[in-house]
């Protein structure tokens, strides 16, 4: 096996062990089972997103500076305290709103990295054209993955939030193990001789010019914000919708695994549409997602999981079309930096609708 496919398969892995935990597909519903009533969760969502917005861009710099390797360690870092202080603090609203905070940093230390690893390995390899297919593949693993865990919601439960968290840590001790062994980007090794300061202050320069003169950059970043921000609310907030239909409880997780699905389904018909425009692509999504939200409010299990099924479909079909543009756009060495920058404004978008929505979801 290549040093190229090798790379690849440790991100594989990392991806797989960062959703398989059932703390974290299901902290929704931990929470609402702990006392937390539907409007707090969306608080704690949106805490979740202004941590994410404060941090996304310097944790891009970071990866860019100190390394992408570096900062993949980092977020699994952040994951072991995030569950430490969710079972020392659970029944505090503040301690909560702690542990939502580092969980934020493992996705904003994750976020850009992982996909400027792969794709700097890709181009330094001369093979940066499977990128669509590596993004497609981890797509497909974040969605199997984290729908597995979510079938397992009523086991997370039924094991409380100290035992479900545990398992958080132990997956996040091997998710380090993993990534200790990744082979930095040759960008980041160049650069290391260079002093701190200067790195830094030619990463933010080159960067701000960039997005500055670049509308259309601007463009796909926050259409690919909004469909994705709909849909990663309407999942959330379905796992305490569902069982108010008056399902039995042993059919929740299988309902949230079959809206996983959806997503699955978009990775695997983008190459059916990846020579479109990406106007049209917004449309398409667009409509999707938003007859997706309109099924929330039927009050009936299967149209309200039709309704995630469809908007996961959306949301993955825009995302990998996003991702593969976008760093086809920006250089090696403010990659992670600038598909931060995509993250950020993803958090600037779910704070306005975070609120919003968990006030719609509670009517």
């Amino acid at each position: 096996m290549d040093l190229c496919k090798k790379q690849l398969n440790k991100l594989y892995a990392l991806n797989f062990l960062g959703n398989i935990s059932i703390a974290g597909a299901a902290w929704v519903l931990l929470l609402v089972s702990c006392g937390y009533s539907v409007f707090e969760v969306g608080l704690f969502e949106t805490v979740f997103h202004i941590v994410s917005l404060t941090a996304e861009i310097p944790s891009g710099v970071f990866a860019d500076v100190f390394g992408r390797k570096k900062s993949l360690i980092m977020a699994s870092a952040c994951s072991v305290i995030s569950a430490v202080t969710r079972i020392m603090w659970i029944g505090s609203f503040p301690g909560v709103a702690v542990s939502i905070g580092f969980n934020a940093l493992s996705y904003n230390f994750a976020s850009g990295s992982d996909s400027a690893l792969a794709y700097d390995t890709l181009k330094e390899n001369g093979r940066q054209d499977d990128y669509d297919r590596y993004i497609s593949t981890q797509t497909m693993i974040y969605r199997i993955t984290n729908g597995a865990a979510t079938l397992a919601a009523g086991v997370a439960v039924m094991l409380g939030n100290t035992k479900a968290h545990i398992i958080s840590i132990i997956l996040a001790f091997i998710q380090i193990l993993v990534a200790v062994t990744l082979k930095e980007n040759k960008v980041i090794d160049k650069s290391s001789d260079r002093q701190f300061t200067e790195r830094v202050r030619e990463c933010v320069k080159n960067s701000y010019h960039f997005l500055k003169g670049n509308r259309h950059v601007t463009g796909i970043i926050f259409r690919n914000a909004f469909i994705g921000g709909v849909d990663v609310l309407l999942l959330f907030f379905l796992q305490a919708k569902l069982p108010m239909t008056g399902i039995e409880d042993w059919i929740l997780g299988p309902l949230l695994f079959a809206m996983s699905l959806g997503g699955v389904l978009g990775a695997m018909l983008y190459v059916k549409v990846r020579t479109w425009p990406m106007r049209r692509i917004f449309i398409m999504c667009l409509a999707v997602v938003t007859a997706g939200f309109a099924a929330n409010f039927s009050g009936i299990a299967w149209i309200m999981t039709a309704g995630g099924f469809v908007a996961a479909f959306a949301d993955d079909l825009i995302q990998i079309r996003a991702d593969v543009e976008l760093n086809s756009l920006v250089s090696s060495e403010q990659r992670a930096t600038l598909i931060s920058v995509n993250s950020w404004c993803f958090s600037l978008v779910m704070i306005v609708l975070s609120p919003l929505s968990g006030i719609i979801f509670s009517l």
